[in-house]
């Protein structure tokens, strides 16, 4: 249990900081569309990657199914 609580905040940190970086280069382009979205990432990619941590640890391990 602990240490998918521990897996789990690791996914949240790295799907945030994920965002957020992506979100910066993002609007380092200067496309408006660009713009748009990287602001967006920035923003909400804290709630992101929250949302991904709890999905991680409600869902349990990234396993593939056997063939």
């Amino acid at each position: 249990m602990l240490r998918k609580l521990i897996l789990a905040l690791v996914v949240a940190i790295v799907v945030t900081l994920a965002c957020i970086l992506l979100g910066a280069i993002l609007e380092l382009l200067k496309v408006e569309v660009a713009l748009v979205v990287g602001g967006w990432l920035k923003t909400y990619g804290v709630v992101l990657g929250v949302l991904a941590g709890l999905w991680y640890f409600f869902a349990g391990d990234f396993k593939q199914p056997p063939r």
